[in-house]
């Protein structure tokens, strides 16, 4: 596995070199480093190391039809089993076009090569497909989208990159103008078919999106809900989840944004009802609630803060997240968070590891 690795890391390299020197080409990405440290609870820290090459091209075959495609390549050392800076694939597709050493890994080097997005949109009048490997943009919080059926992040991901997407097929009708209808199906691997319906209702500085998703052990309602004034915005999203044997839970966020003198404020309450949106590092196997808080926006010329916090309403040590981004020229650009667990009584994000690291990205 690890040759493998090494001949997709290398393809992946002359591949950007080749979109590099080709100008026609359209080819497009980053190439990011970044060093740190972790340490799981009780435990002493260990040093890390996280490659990543990004590449995407986007273009148009003909008026009202594109094409988009993107890939990635990543590579981390020294990190706990089941601990990744990117985000993961969270169902297997038809076809396999990833591939890790996830089952062979026992933390001391993990890596991963995938193609990320591989799709054609056609729009025509009040028609709008989607087709291909792709991911829908559902869903308006910042910390956590319930209705992001098929993709809700971890909302402490490391790495927001997005996740590899899924093979389907999502098409709109336009019903009025600010009415539309979407479906959504993907295709998972062992014939499982998942599916979601919308009902999207964009006005003037209001957005209310029922829904509702067939998927692999679960069923669920959603409502999200969406209001912009001239100085904030108010946002409720929501999923009633079904479980077979009658049983439900629901997981719901509630937040207001608002912007100073180009900084943006947010804060919002997230109740987690399935015990399953922090995965393993959260210690609570039913109901819990969160409070997220965030400012982000410029500090001087090309630098960047972003720091936020996690509180549990139950008690505990709270998660104090700062980050830092000082773009030093168009293309490259330097970073630093940390994800610090502040306080010493037991509670659910007792499970959470600390971490720092910084990191240097190249855009092309």
């Amino acid at each position: 596995m690890r040759r493998h690795f090494r001949l997709f890391w290398i393809l992946g390299l002359l591949w950007a070199g080749g979109a590099w020197a080709d100008e026609g080409a359209g080819f497009a990405g980053n190439l990011s480093l970044e060093g740190g440290g972790l340490q799981a609870p009780e435990t002493a820290v260990e040093t890390y190391s996280y490659y990543r090459l990004f590449l995407k091209d986007l273009g148009d075959l003909d008026p009202g039809l594109s094409y988009a495609l993107a890939a990635e390549s990543d590579w981390q050392t020294l990190t706990p089993p089941g601990s990744t800076a990117w985000p993961l694939y969270p169902q297997t597709n038809a076809l396999r076009l990833e591939a890790d050493n996830a089952a062979a890994s026992k933390g001391n080097d993990f890596y991963g090569v995938e193609m990320d997005r591989a799709y054609l949109h056609w729009a025509s009048g009040p028609l709008d497909v989607t087709a291909g490997l792709f991911k829908p943009s559902w869903g308006s919080a910042r910390f956590y989208r319930p209705t992001d059926y098929f993709f809700p992040l971890p909302p402490l991901q490391w790495e927001r990159a997005e996740p590899l997407a899924s093979e389907g097929l999502d098409a709109s009708c336009y019903l009025f103008d600010d009415l539309s209808l979407e479906g959504a199906a993907r295709w998972l691997a062992g014939g499982d078919t998942e599916g979601v319906v919308r009902l999207v209702n964009k006005g003037i500085g209001l957005t209310v999106v029922p829904s509702a998703a067939w998927l692999t052990g679960r069923n669920a309602f959603g409502l999200e809900l969406a209001g912009t004034f001239p100085t904030f915005q108010v946002r409720l999203e929501g999923t009633d989840w079904l479980y077979p044997g009658q049983r439900t839970a629901a997981d719901w966020v509630a937040g207001i944004s608002t912007s100073h003198l180009g900084v943006e404020y947010t804060a919002e309450v997230l109740r987690d009802a399935t015990g399953e949106i922090l995965g393993s590092y959260s210690d609570v196997e039913g109901q819990a609630t969160y409070v997220f808080l965030k400012a982000e926006g410029g500090v001087l010329d090309r630098w960047k803060a972003s720091p936020a916090m996690v509180v549990p309403m139950e008690g505990g040590p709270f998660l104090f997240w700062p980050q830092l981004e000082w773009e030093f020229t168009s293309q490259w650009e330097l970073g630093f968070q940390a994800q610090m667990l502040l306080g010493d009584w037991k509670g659910p994000l007792d499970l959470y590891p600390g971490r720092a690291g910084a990191s240097l990205d190249y855009f092309f």
